[in-house]
């Protein structure tokens, strides 16, 4: 199934809509369960979203979901002061007010009958989604939000979805008590009236305000400049060994970039030399003549340029772009010219993307930079 599958979501349980101990599936739920062994575990091993979260939560007085350690050890640290930057900012995203639009239905529809005016503000605040996202243009794009609502299309756009969401809250305010999903859903409705209104604000200090989208949906955020100090606060509340290790730490052979990012002022460093040959190993080209990448035929004369190389190679290549447009673009533009299989990330899982890679010994695989970790077994197969 593809990754961005329809259904997905209507089968997919977030933080948003779990209703945690009041769901009546709460003491099967294989996520509890999982929870309740890592709190009995000796060692636990999550990924820095898990243990970030982790943080949040426990800074808004709910339950910790990772025990407490002795020792915690990052592996592929470098990536861990952008992660945070997501955790320690906010955002707000079309899918969270379509997943509440759709809640609030399925609340009407099911135990709340008698007040349809839920129905129709569910409706209001589906169509006042939709619009917003056209107003912001054109998909596959990501700029500044301080730009883009300077617009009077787009602040148009934005009353009405700011009044459709306050219609929300108050019709659901009247039902409080009369539905546990309703209720649920009258908490996020609050949280995203109060973070809307902090995105809409555009000039809070230390923070960075954008925005991006694709067809069908977008994300509006803020995100501090920094984490240094919230992370060195973080530390200082759990104390223990903390180990940061990555092969991408340094910079001229100094840790302090990274250091100094998260608030690791006495951090103690070991910088090992690295056992791969790039010399000898690693080639590196810099195409001269080629379009900015959001110019429009820059997929078609990089994949002109690369094929050659690809198929002298008979495939076995990741090809990694640093966006999920130019991603699609380009894989177009392969599949047209060349007779060797292309895989695409998102066009099914993961795990069956890998299989098919493998099985096929020649195959090329276009997926998002951003996602490269977890394959080691294909990187074996492949000479590019």
């Amino acid at each position: 199934m593809a990754e961005d599958s329809f259904v997905w979501p209507l089968v997919t349980s977030t933080n948003d809509n779990c209703l945690g101990s009041d769901c009546p599936q709460y003491q099967d739920c294989f996520v509890v369960k999982a929870r309740r062994k890592a709190m009995d575990a000796d060692v636990v091993v999550v990924n820095h979203h898990l243990f970030l979260a982790d943080m949040v939560v426990k800074e808004s007085g709910f339950a910790e979901l990772i025990p407490e350690a002795d020792v915690m050890i990052f592996d592929e640290a470098h990536q861990i002061p952008d992660i945070a930057s997501q955790y320690f900012g906010k955002q707000l995203t079309s899918r969270q007010l379509m997943d509440l639009a759709k809640d609030i239905t399925i609340a009407y529809r099911t135990e709340v009958r008698d007040v349809a005016q839920l129905q129709k503000s569910a409706d209001r605040l589906n169509m006042s989604t939709q619009d917003f996202r056209l107003a912001l243009g054109e998909p596959g794009f990501r700029g500044n939000l301080r730009d883009v609502l300077n617009q009077p299309n787009v602040q148009r756009a934005l009353l009405l979805l700011d009044d459709a969401l306050e219609l929300c809250y108050d019709v659901m305010k009247l039902s409080l008590g009369r539905s546990a999903l309703l209720d649920a859903a009258f908490e996020r409705a609050s949280q995203y009236r109060t973070r809307l209104k902090r995105l809409k604000s555009v000039n809070e200090p230390g923070f960075s305000y954008w925005y991006e989208c694709n067809a069908r949906n977008f994300v509006l955020a803020l995100t501090p400049l920094t984490v240094a100090e919230r992370f060195r606060e973080l530390l200082d509340d759990k104390p223990g060994s903390w180990i940061f290790t990555s092969a991408t730490l340094s910079v001229n052979e100094q840790m302090g970039h990274f250091t100094e990012r998260l608030g690791l002022n006495k951090a103690k460093t070991l910088l090992l030399p690295s056992p791969f040959d790039y010399a000898n190993q690693a080639l590196l080209c810099v195409p001269r003549f080629l379009p900015s990448p959001n110019q429009p035929g820059g997929a078609r004369q990089l994949a002109r340029m690369l094929r050659p190389m690809i198929e002298a190679n008979q495939g076995r290549c990741f090809f990694l772009c640093t966006s999920h447009q130019m991603m699609r673009e380009l894989a177009e533009e392969f599949r047209a010219s060349m007779t060797l299989p292309v895989l695409v990330q998102g066009e099914t899982s993961k795990g069956q993307l890998l299989a098919q890679f493998v099985e096929a010994g020649n195959a090329l695989l276009v997926r998002p930079a951003a996602s490269g970790k977890g394959w080691t077994y294909a990187a074996m197969r492949c000479r590019a």
